[in-house]
């Protein structure tokens, strides 16, 4: 099976809070369909992934692997199916500027049956201006 690669560039806020220590990421893209907004919140126990506009999409992750599931709504109808977080790696560093990168890895299933495992990468660099 051939993996396949998509890239995106995108400029988006990232922040910690600092009560919480839970991990933000927003930031739009534009695609065919239209403009999708995306939040990640990253935690110690759960990674959700929310993505609304053009498409609407939320993906919620426990760290613990216990199944979730996905709920994605393309305007044609409702799609249900679960997912289980395989690996998620977070390394941030704080030199002259920020840098950090986000991969987690996780598998989709549709009523018991593997369909995919997929890779999430995220590289995250402070604007220069």
């Amino acid at each position: 099976m051939e993996e396949e690669t998509t890239e995106l560039t995108a400029s988006g806020v990232f922040y910690l809070d600092h009560k919480t220590g839970s991990r933000y990421l927003h930031y739009e893209e534009e695609q065919e369909a239209g403009v999708i907004r995306t939040v990640l919140k990253v935690t110690d126990t759960e990674v959700l992934l929310m993505r609304s506009g053009a498409v609407n999409m939320r993906m919620h992750f426990f760290r613990e692997r216990k199944r979730s599931t996905i709920s994605v709504d393309y305007g044609v109808g409702k799609l249900m199916m679960e997912s289980e977080l395989l690996n998620i790696e977070e390394i941030y560093t704080q030199n002259e500027m920020f840098s950090g990168k986000i991969n987690f890895q996780y598998e989709l299933l549709d009523n018991g049956v593997n369909i995919g495992i997929f890779d999430i990468s995220m590289i995250l660099e402070e604007d220069k201006e």
